[in-house]
């Protein structure tokens, strides 16, 4: 390939950039197109990818992939930003959101990592709380959310529209305090209590974890699969009774 340099940026301020002659391959999934980079661990021994994740509109995985296609093999710059969710800017029009970018250095593949806020300082749909809550986006798949004191009774929203296989980890980095986190979805998994073999949470339409019983070090992990009826939640609590579904 004869092209420039591609860039993209996601919804965290996380960015890629990479030569498109760099460009290993490119796969589809419903709404989702996943571009695989030579990355900066390769060597004559061993071959290190990046991974960039777009979202794209349902029905329009085939067009977009050719378009893309087109760039890598002959772009009209030297430089040429592919997707920005910062300033809503995408090359194509059937391209949505930068799903997840993963960094491989040869010897791992980097997690970003979100400090969630429970302050209501944020702005709908950054990423952050407004008036105590959290809303993520698909942008934000693969991230770790550290959650600190909650300030109120709090809420965090998933993605209305989730791709399959967008996944979130959450660790408290502080006791929640006197006030319920919900967690808005349709679940099914089983969590590690203290004291109690595993708690099934299964065909709800949200989860809560209870007053002054999420503490420093408790984790959670959802992964979204449509197929098998929504999101699938597994974690560990110190407390019993930490987590309940309704």
């Amino acid at each position: 390939m004869n092209g420039g340099m591609v860039v993209f940026h996601n919804g965290t301020n996380v960015s890629y950039a990479n030569h498109s002659r760099n460009l290993t391959s490119m796969s589809s999934a419903t709404t989702a197109i996943t571009l695989r980079f030579l990355g900066q661990g390769a060597s004559a021994t061993a071959t290190s990818t990046d991974a960039v994740v777009l979202t794209v509109d349902a029905g329009k995985e085939e067009e977009v992939m050719e378009f893309l296609a087109s760039v890598m093999a002959n772009p009209q710059h030297g430089m040429q930003v592919i997707a920005d969710d910062n300033s809503s800017y995408y090359s194509h029009q059937n391209i949505t959101a930068v799903n997840s970018i993963s960094v491989d250095s040869g010897a791992g593949t980097f997690k970003n990592v979100v400090v969630g806020l429970f302050d209501g300082s944020g702005a709908s749909g950054s990423g952050m709380d407004v008036a105590h809550d959290i809303t993520i986006s698909n942008a934000q798949s693969g991230s770790l959310y550290t959650l600190p004191t909650t300030g109120a009774a709090s809420t965090i929203t998933l993605p209305t529209a989730p791709v399959d296989g967008f996944n979130i980890d959450f660790v408290a980095e502080a006791d929640n305090g006197a006030h319920t986190i919900t967690i808005l979805g349709a679940y099914e998994g089983i969590v590690g209590l203290a004291g109690v073999a595993g708690n099934t949470l299964d065909n709800t339409t949200n989860v809560v974890i209870a007053a002054s019983k999420f503490k420093i070090g408790d984790t959670f992990s959802i992964v979204y699969s449509g197929a098998a009826g929504g999101y699938k939640i597994a974690g560990s609590f110190i407390t019993a009774a930490a987590i309940a579904a309704n």
